[in-house]
């Protein structure tokens, strides 16, 4: 037994004999290098896939330990750094401040927070370091990094207490803004103290962003420095009165302080119309660099047609309806992005690009007169626009003051007879070659509908010669006139007379007369009232007159 033994190798021991070669080799190679660091890099490990076999570490590995241990260091050193930095996390559960709040001599409001002998905090959580009531206080001056303001109350008698900004009491301000200072300024409120005997330049305060002076009418003051915002979002640091502890407060508290005057101004560049008798302008004149000569929109007063606006300048016709809408909805109710200028100069309005405007609106009202200066646009559409009214520099967007981009082109009619039928009276229609009138004549009635509402109903007969025509071919008929489309600007000057109609109207208006010419290969020129307002497809055109003759002869008219 014991010879077989002998005989069979042991596999085991065999095992263990390599792995103490190996291992010896390792620390004799490694002779010079730590102990400790020697024994972590030669040791064996176990690879799972490899049938409980050992298998050492490759070159590789070991790079890549070293390296992670590297980064670790590196963390461990940022750590430490971090944690040297101002403290700045809340904490909700500790327990209130002990304060002790007084007057100065010179009678500045002070606190002083409590103290144990070796000079540490012995509460560091939230307090009050000033609480008056809003109407007590006179006026709050403050000074920040975009300059200097001053609020200031005033409580007319049997009224609450207003607060304004001093010297632009004729300004618009935006609601609430002055009020909310006042109430931060009555009560001022901390979530934590920070530290005692502070060295203040690490908290932005050996420079403060901004210093309110806080006067109450009972002669007393207060001061409150803004610093540096805490990381984390966690809140701002100040200072109170001339002490040298930090504190803690919610960042919304001290915002305001850091306004420039023009975040105070109201963002209304005009306001909206409240009734609907004003709420459509006379006349509306558009000029400025960008146009060639101005542009003159009219409300249409009269009933004859189905459109609300008419252009009377540079040329009579009727205004398209989508863009003069447009136009009409960019001139009250106007909201600016900001504010960037009060009571500017000349220079600074030519600094803003509006000394010679790029565009002018001004629309008369019933109720009033509107006048609007706007810059050429940025890069990003933005232009400044300036309300003499108001005396404010705004910002807005272009596409909120259509006015300021809008052309002729743009309100050429899409549809350049949208007469109403029952207002028609005739309507002399020439081919070219051939001209016919129709005489056309509406009856008005009442009914009542099945509700028992009256209203009223139109019946419209049109005659060719003493003859009158089908109902149906000649609402056919002047549905086509109704739908001549617009395609865009002409191509080519048109000196061969295609068509023509002129609609004669019972209402104050005067005739419309549309003339259509020969054009390029597709299409037909337009010319409204004298002025040519596009072009039109020949097939339609072809179409519609073809329709005219066979309402004459009595035959059926193809819709457009």
């Amino acid at each position: 037994m014991d010879d077989h033994v002998k005989k069979t190798p042991d596999t085991d021991n065999v095992t263990e004999e390599k792995a103490e070669t190996t291992a010896a080799a390792e620390e004799k190679k490694a002779a010079d290098s730590d102990d400790a660091l020697d024994s972590f890099l030669s040791r064996e490990q176990e690879d799972p896939s490899s049938s409980g076999k050992p298998m050492k570490r490759s070159r590789k590995m070991l790079l890549l330990i070293i390296g992670a241990a590297a980064v670790i260091a590196i963390l461990v050193l940022v750590l430490i750094f971090v944690r040297k930095q101002p403290a700045a996390v809340k904490d909700d559960t500790a327990p209130p401040a002990e304060m002790t709040l007084d007057v100065n001599e010179d009678g500045v409001h002070e606190a002083s927070v409590g103290v144990d002998e070796n000079g540490n905090l012995i509460n560091d959580g939230a307090g009050t370091l000033l609480q008056v009531a809003t109407a007590d206080i006179d006026k709050i001056e403050v000074e920040n990094e975009s300059g200097s303001f001053t609020v200031i109350s005033h409580t007319p008698e049997g009224e609450a207490t207003v607060y304004t900004i001093e010297g632009f009491e004729d300004y618009d301000l935006q609601s609430g803004v002055a009020d909310e200072i006042a109430t931060h300024s009555a009560t001022i409120e901390f979530e934590r103290v920070i530290k005692v005997s502070a060295d203040l330049s690490e908290y932005g305060l050996d420079h403060p962003r901004a210093i309110a002076r806080i006067k109450y009418k009972d002669g007393t003051s207060a001061v409150l420095r803004v610093g540096n915002e805490a990381a984390g979002d966690a809140g701002a640091y100040v200072g109170f009165g001339t002490s040298d502890t930090v504190y803690l407060v919610n960042s919304e508290n001290v915002a305001d302080y850091l306004f420039k005057i023009t975040d105070f101004i109201s963002l209304t560049i005009t306001e909206p119309n409240e009734d609907s008798e004003n709420a459509d302008f006379s006349s509306l004149t558009i000029s400025g660099t960008h146009y060639d000569e101005p542009i003159t929109l009219v409300s249409d007063a009269d009933e004859a047609l189905d459109a609300s606006y008419l252009m009377t300048a540079p040329v009579d016709t009727i205004a398209n309806a989508i863009e003069a809408s447009d136009i009409a909805g960019n001139v009250r109710g106007l909201y600016a992005e900001s504010v960037v200028c009060v009571n500017p100069s000349a220079d600074q309005l030519a600094s803003y690009g509006l000394s010679e405007p790029y565009a002018t609106v001004k629309a008369s009202y019933p109720d009033t007169d509107i006048a609007l200066h706007a810059s050429a646009p940025d890069e990003n559409g933005i232009v400044y626009l300036y309300n003499p009214d108001t005396n404010v520099v705004y910002t807005i967007q272009l596409a909120a003051v259509c006015w300021a981009k809008t052309s002729v082109d743009l309100l050429m009619p899409e549809n350049p007879l949208p007469a109403k039928k029952k207002s028609v009276g005739r309507i002399d229609f020439s081919d070219g070659s051939s001209s016919y009138s129709f005489d056309v004549k509406t009856v008005v009635e009442e009914v009542t509908d099945d509700d028992g509402n009256e209203q009223e109903s139109y019946t419209t007969t049109a005659s060719y010669d003493g003859k009158e025509l089908k109902t149906d071919d000649f609402n056919t008929f002047f549905q086509n006139l109704q739908t001549i489309k617009n395609i865009g600007k002409a191509e080519g000057t048109g000196n061969s007379l295609v068509m023509s109609v002129t609609l004669t109207y019972t209402t104050d208006r005067s005739p419309d007369t549309l003339k259509v010419y020969t054009g390029d290969a597709t299409n037909y020129v337009l010319e409204l009232n004298g002025s040519t307002i596009g072009a039109a497809s020949k097939s339609s055109i072809d179409r519609l007159i073809e329709g005219a003759h066979h309402l004459i002869k009595g035959e059926a008219v193809e819709a457009l």
